[in-house]
Parts: C-alpha cells; sequence; structure tokens
C-alpha cells in the first residue's frame, strides 16, 4: 500500500462510515443486572438465554450484531459466553467536533527503518491508561521491536491490547512539542520472532484517545518507550476547524443544549468572566446559566468579527436578548476559547453593560 493509499485508509478509519470519531460509546455487558452505557438511552442486560438484550420505554428487545437506537445512533454488538462488547456511534459526531482533517509531517524515506520482533513469552507489563483520574493495569506484552535509527539500537516494547494486534506506544523528543505529549503509535503486522520488518515512523498515528477522550481510554507509552531523538514524522495533530466548533459551542447555549455544549468542554474546563467574581468551572458555569435562563424568551449570539490561530478563537458578537415580558436589549461582548485536542479548556468572556 503507498502512503497516499494509506493516508485514505487512516481517513476512513477515523471519519468513514464505521470511523472511530463517530463512536459516542462503549462498553462490556455481563451478566442478568441491569446496565446503562454513559449518554446512551436504554438498559442492557444479558438473559437467561444468554442473550443481549435492551430496554428502552418499557420495551424490551434482544440485541442483533447491528442494532439502531433513538436519535440516529447505531450500534455493533458482539461476544460469547454471556459477556458482549457494545459500540454506539453517532453519524453526526464528526462534523459536530469540526473534525477536518490530520495535520502530518512530509513524508520522508528517511524515517524507513528495518526493525524486528524478539519473543519475551508470557510476558505481562504494567501500563498507564488515560481514564479519569489516570489508572494503571497489566497488559499483554508478548515481545520487543528492535529497530536501529541512525546507527543506534533502540529496544520499544510490544503491547497487545487485542489479539492479534501489534502495538508500540512511544514518545520522543517532540512530544509535548511538535505532536501529542501522550506519544504516537505505530500499529505493526503480527509477526513470528525474529521476523524482520520495515518500521515507517512516517505511518505513526495518533491515539484515539484523541478523537474522543471519554470513550478511548487508551495506553500512555511503557517504561522505556521513550526515543530520544525528535521523530519528526508521521501525524501531529487533528485539525479542526474551530472557528465553527466556537460557533457551535454557542448555538447550543442559544437552544438551551446544556448537556450539548458541556460535551464539547474538558473535563477540567475554566470560565472567566469580567465581572470581578474570577474563574468558574464549567459545570458551574451552565449551571448558573441554566438557572438564569427562565425569564428568558430567546437569546441570539450576532457575530461581528472572529480570528483564530492554533488552539485559540476570539470573536466579538452582540447577544440580542427577548425577555417574556416583552423587553428587548443587546449586550456588546468578546470571547475567548481556548483548545485541546478539540475540547474547550478555557473561556473568558468580556461583555458590555445592557443597551435597550
Amino acid at each position: 500500500m503507498t502512503y497516499d493509499d494509506w493516508r485514505a485508509a487512516r481517513w476512513d478509519e477515523i471519519a468513514g462510515q464505521d470511523g472511530k470519531a463517530k463512536v459516542v460509546a462503549k462498553g462490556t455487558v455481563a451478566g442478568g443486572e441491569p446496565q446503562v452505557l454513559p449518554g446512551i438511552p436504554g438498559e442492557w442486560r444479558v438473559d437467561d438465554g444468554g442473550a443481549l438484550t435492551l430496554t428502552v420505554g418499557g420495551g424490551r428487545s434482544e440485541v442483533g450484531s447491528t442494532f439502531d437506537l433513538p436519535g440516529g445512533l447505531r450500534g455493533f454488538a458482539g461476544g460469547a459466553d454471556g459477556r458482549y462488547g457494545v459500540v454506539v456511534l453517532d453519524p453526526r459526531a464528526p462534523a459536530w467536533s469540526s473534525l477536518r482533517g490530520i495535520d502530518t509531517y512530509p513524508p520522508d524515506p528517511a524515517w524507513v527503518f528495518e526493525g524486528r520482533f524478539r519473543a519475551a513469552p508470557d510476558r505481562r507489563v504494567d501500563v498507564e491508561h488515560l481514564t479519569s483520574p489516570r489508572t494503571t493495569k497489566p497488559v499483554d506484552a508478548p515481545a520487543d521491536l528492535v529497530v536501529t535509527i541512525n546507527g543506534t539500537e533502540h529496544v520499544l516494547t510490544v503491547l497487545e491490547t487485542m489479539p492479534g494486534q501489534r502495538l508500540v506506544v512511544f514518545t520522543d523528543e517532540t512530544s509535548g512539542a511538535g505532536t501529542p505529549d501522550i506519544g504516537r503509535w505505530l500499529v505493526l503486522p503480527p509477526a513470528e520472532p525474529g521476523t524482520g520488518l520495515a518500521v515507517d515512523f512516517n505511518r505513526a498515528t495518533l491515539s484515539h484517545h484523541h478523537l474522543v477522550p471519554a470513550v478511548f481510554t487508551c495506553p500512555l507509552a511503557p517504561p522505556g518507550n521513550h526515543l530520544p531523538i525528535r521523530v519528526e514524522a508521521g501525524e501531529r495533530a487533528l485539525v479542526h476547524d474551530l472557528k465553527d466548533k466556537a460557533t457551535t459551542y454557542l448555538r447550543h447555549l442559544e437552544n438551551r443544549a446544556w448537556d450539548d455544549a458541556r460535551a464539547m468542554c474538558s473535563q477540567d474546563a475554566t470560565v472567566w468572566h469580567n465581572d470581578g467574581k474570577g474563574d468558574s468551572t464549567i459545570d458551574e458555569n451552565i449551571a448558573g446559566m441554566a438557572a438564569q435562563i427562565g425569564s428568558i424568551e430567546s437569546m441570539r449570539y450576532d457575530v461581528t468579527r472572529q480570528f483564530d490561530r492554533p488552539g485559540e478563537v476570539m470573536r466579538q458578537h452582540v447577544v440580542n436578548v427577548v425577555m417574556e415580558d416583552g423587553a428587548v436589549f443587546a449586550i456588546d461582548a468578546a470571547v475567548y476559547f481556548r483548545f485541546e485536542n478539540g475540547l474547550i479548556t478555557r473561556i473568558e468572556e468580556y461583555a458590555s453593560l445592557p443597551s435597550r
């Protein structure tokens, strides 16, 4: 497969029909007790016959390998012996996130090296995962990847996070300074120990965690998987239309879609207003808006100008408000948004007094 073909296949893996960017929930269902998937309607359970069932709106039905859910959601299920993995996708998710592509270093054949697998039978290593808070758990690590880069031999632990997959999670001197600080992936074909293979850093990828952090709690690099060089090859960052994302956030506020607005923000996002009260958490800010909105008939953000640069958006707008008693007024405001991994991490709002 040529590099261009691989890039096309990689984008399809992310944003295609069953792309990872469309995943909104996943989990494991086992046993007869009801279980829920966060943000997904219904209760899941395994019945006495070992079949996976879902109860929505009082109706209970058996779930096949593919299924549809209210709101245009669809999913996949698979398993055996009373234990099922469930994945739910929302086809609208990439558009909502304003995902546009993946930024990469220019392909360079100098970053392709010869490597080999070295067996490490029955080995498991403790690996930190991107849960919230982070957790450490043992992962199968049946081999090492031995690769010589510019005359220096490096040995990287190979993880097997699913049967048959060979995954190297590594960091390098670009991590946190050009590429994500949590490292990148090399997905390698299964092969016997001693087998030679091409190690192409042009095909180093971002982890799935960047696409949907709350769903993909991916492994971090095991101890020793740091390359003390700048690997200026492979994927660097997801590309989002941040101006569209900022607009979408404000449209959620207009529509009082508080949960949708909250979902666009990181867990620890903060908000500041020029009202002298200092910072608040995103949850406090949204709860405050929800509590005050009752006397407002409608609210609309009309953009007058906006600017963006990597990770940041600044916009000026007029907030037009119609009260339930018929009063109408406008507020001149400017809002700064900071983004990380496609999520809002900071909002700063400068607003004038209302004008009639």
